[in-house]
């Protein structure tokens, strides 16, 4: 019954917002107005995300469980599994852009400075009469929101949703893209997810049995060499 509504165009561009912004919300109130953070917001959400994976393959008669959910064929009546469906949807994930740009705004203006005077120094900014956790509650559900658009486009691109794309693992590889890319810089994380991406795969198809390894040398190399990322390097020359 729950799929039904889903079956709306509309229902589901705005479920796609909504949804998960009410989690964030939900789990955001939860934590930052307890001034959880640091290694302790790491290990709740992490937490959060080992338990909907249990939650998701557990379901299965409603999810898949752990094939997930598969056979993806249609959009609104729109068969996304031809040739020229793969290139609209590849030129629709232009969407990276707008969510870059709208990161970037937030960056700039008011609520950005005081995001990165929260994160420098954030009981300077509460002494100075702001409610430090309604701007973390707020950011949290932005990036819920933007993270969602990607997973439903990933699922178009794929034709499938699995389990194994929720949990503790894609949660840290995501972190090792920003770490990589560049954790103060917007454009680091799109540099970092290409470059352990393509890592991923060279690795995993020249050395099946060390990649991990090799991964890990790679992490390791870049946040010793780099403290502050790929894009560090970039803006120290500029």
């Amino acid at each position: 019954w729950f799929w039904e509504p889903f079956h709306s165009f509309a229902f589901t561009v705005l479920a796609l917002f909504i949804i998960p912004a009410i989690f964030a919300y939900i789990i955001g109130v939860a934590m930052f107005k307890r001034r959880v953070g640091g290694v302790y917001f790491a290990i709740i959400t992490q937490a959060v995300a080992a338990i909907l994976t249990i939650l998701i393959i557990g379901q299965q008669g409603y999810t898949g469980g752990v094939n997930g959910i598969t056979d993806l064929r249609t959009l609104n009546g729109w068969d996304i599994r031809t040739d020229e469906a793969k290139y609209v949807l590849y030129f629709i994930n232009g969407l990276l852009f707008g969510a870059i740009f709208a990161s970037r705004y937030v960056v700039k203006s008011k609520l950005g400075r005081l995001l990165v005077a929260m994160r420098e120094r954030e009981d300077r900014v509460r002494f100075s009469g702001y409610d430090v956790s309604n701007f973390k509650i707020f950011i949290f559900c932005l990036a819920a929101a933007i993270s969602a658009v990607g997973g439903a486009m990933f699922t178009l691109q794929v034709g499938f949703m699995s389990p194994s794309f929720v949990g503790i693992v894609p949660s840290i590889e995501m972190v090792i893209f920003c770490a990589v890319g560049g954790r103060l810089s917007i454009l680091g994380a799109i540099y970092g997810t290409l470059i352990v991406n393509f890592a991923k795969t060279t690795f995993s198809e020249s050395f099946p049995e060390l990649w991990l390894f090799a991964m890990g040398a790679l992490f390791i190399g870049v946040v010793m060499a780099f403290p502050n990322g790929i894009a560090g390097v970039y803006q120290s020359h500029i």
